[in-house]
C-alpha cells in the first residue's frame, strides 16, 4: 500500500484552479510569466456597467427644461449638480469622479450608443463587448481580438484577465482569465503545504508533467501577490485588480463589472434610494481605484465605462426609467483628455420621439477604438474592430 496520491487523484481533487490546469493542458505557452521588469505599454480596464445605467441621472442636463419636464419626481436639481460644463453636471454623490474631471484625467462623452439600437440586455451587452453592431464571424469579443492580434511567444496567462469567475464576452475567443479573487485563485489554502508532493508528481517529462508544473508556477506567481477581503465584491475585485497591474504578471487588459443598473421602478430622489446608492457606489469605486492606481505610481493604466443602453428620457409610472437608447461613456486615467465630449442633440420632444429616447450621435466603437489606438498601442483600430470605419474622438491623448 502507498500514501503517494496518483496524477488521476490529485486532479479529481482540484487543488490546481480548475481554469488554469485546463488552460495549460489546451495551451503550454500560456503559462510562460512577464520577463522581470518587462516594458508595456500603456494597460486598459474595461468596466461594464450591466443593467443599462440611466445617462441623465450620472451626467445631467440641468440647463434643459425638457428634462425637467419629463422627470417630475427623479430629476436631480440643477443647483445640486456638480457642474462640469455649462450644459452637464454630475449627480451630486459623484465627488471623486468630479474631482479627476477637475484634475482633466477624466474625459466624459455624452451620447453614445450601438448603432444596432437592440434594447435586450443579454443581446445588446453581447454586441457591446463584440465590439460590432452584428454577431462577428469570429465570435471574438474586442479585447480578445487585440490580445490575438498582438500575440507573441512570450505572453503570459495573465496578459488577458476578468475580475469574475467567468471571462466575459469581451476576453472570449483569446488566451484570458477568470480570477474572482486572489485568494481564492490557485491552490486551495489548506492544501498549500503539499506543494513538493505535487512537484513530485508532476517530476518527469512528459508533456502533461510539464504542463503540471507550469499550471502551478502560475499558482504560485499570483500567490505572491496581495488579496483582499470583505464583504462587497465589487471592492474586492477593483483592489485585487490594482494589486494584480502593480504585479510582475504581465496584465495588458483587464475586464470588471459593476451590475444592477436596471432601475425600471422605485429610482428614488437626489437624496435616497436606488440611484444614489448606484453612483456612491460607481463613484466609490472608479475613484477607489484611480487612487490605488496612483499609489502604486501606475501611471500607464486608463480606465474606460459603459454600459449596454441607456433609459427613455421620462420616468415611467413607477418612479423607474424603461429601456433606451443613447447612453454616456467615461474614460479615466492620465491619458484621458478631459472635457465633455459628443454632440448632445437635446431632449425636445421632437428630438427624442415617439419612444422618448436620447439621440445616440456618437458611436461607441469610436470612442474604444480611441482607446485601443491611444493607450493600447494599435496603429489600425479595424484589426479590432473590422469593418468598422474609425472617427476619432479625442477622449485619449
Amino acid at each position: 500500500m502507498t500514501l503517494r496520491p496518483s496524477r488521476r487523484t490529485v486532479l479529481k481533487t482540484g487543488v490546481v484552479a480548475a481554469g488554469a490546469t485546463a488552460a495549460a493542458l489546451a495551451r503550454p505557452e500560456l503559462f510562460r510569466v512577464a520577463p522581470a521588469g518587462a516594458a508595456a505599454r500603456g494597460r486598459l480596464v474595461y468596466v461594464f456597467l450591466r443593467g443599462g445605467a440611466d445617462h441623465l441621472s450620472a451626467v445631467v442636463p440641468y440647463t434643459e427644461s425638457a428634462y425637467y419636464d419629463a422627470r417630475p419626481s427623479i430629476a436631480i436639481p440643477a443647483e445640486r449638480v456638480l457642474p462640469l460644463d455649462e450644459r452637464f453636471g454630475f449627480h451630486p454623490v459623484m465627488t471623486g469622479l468630479h474631482s479627476l474631471y477637475g484634475a482633466g484625467r477624466l474625459a466624459v462623452v455624452v451620447g453614445t450608443g450601438n448603432l444596432a439600437g437592440d434594447r435586450s440586455h443579454f443581446a445588446a451587452q453581447d454586441l457591446c463587448e463584440y465590439g460590432a453592431t452584428t454577431r462577428p464571424s469570429d465570435a471574438k469579443g474586442w479585447l480578445a481580438r487585440y490580445l490575438t492580434s498582438t500575440a507573441t511567444a512570450s505572453d503570459s496567462l495573465f496578459r488577458g484577465i476578468a475580475m469574475m469567475g467567468t471571462v466575459p464576452v469581451s476576453l472570449r475567443g483569446a488566451n484570458a482569465i477568470g480570477i474572482p479573487g486572489i485568494r481564492g485563485f490557485g491552490l486551495n489554502l489548506p492544501m498549500r503545504p503539499m506543494a513538493t508532493l505535487l512537484r513530485d508528481q508532476y517530476g518527469g517529462n512528459l508533456p502533461v508533467e510539464r504542463i503540471g508544473v507550469q499550471a502551478l508556477d502560475a499558482s504560485a506567481r499570483i500567490s505572491t501577490v496581495q488579496g483582499t477581503t470583505g464583504a462587497n465584491r465589487t471592492t474586492r475585485a477593483f483592489t485585487d485588480l490594482a494589486n494584480l497591474l502593480a504585479s510582475n504578471l504581465g496584465v495588458e487588459v483587464a475586464a470588471v463589472e459593476i451590475t444592477g443598473w436596471d432601475t425600471h421602478h422605485e429610482m428614488g430622489t437626489v437624496d435616497a434610494g436606488w440611484m444614489r446608492d448606484l453612483l456612491t457606489g460607481l463613484d466609490g469605486h472608479l475613484a477607489g481605484f484611480q487612487a490605488a492606481l496612483d499609489a502604486r505610481g501606475l501611471r500607464d493604466v486608463t480606465t474606460v465605462v459603459m454600459t449596454e443602453f441607456g433609459r427613455r428620457v421620462a420616468e415611467n409610472g413607477s418612479g423607474g426609467t424603461d429601456h433606451g437608447f443613447g447612453s454616456l461613456m467615461m474614460v479615466m486615467g492620465d491619458r484621458a483628455v478631459g472635457g465633455v465630449h459628443g454632440e448632445w442633440a437635446g431632449l425636445a420632444p421632437s428630438v427624442i420621439g415617439a419612444r422618448g429616447d436620447i439621440v445616440p450621435t456618437l458611436d461607441f466603437i469610436d470612442v474604444l477604438s480611441d482607446c485601443t489606438r491611444g493607450v493600447l498601442g494599435v496603429t489600425d483600430p479595424t484589426r479590432v474592430f473590422p469593418g468598422h470605419t474609425y472617427r476619432p474622438v479625442g477622449v485619449v491623448a
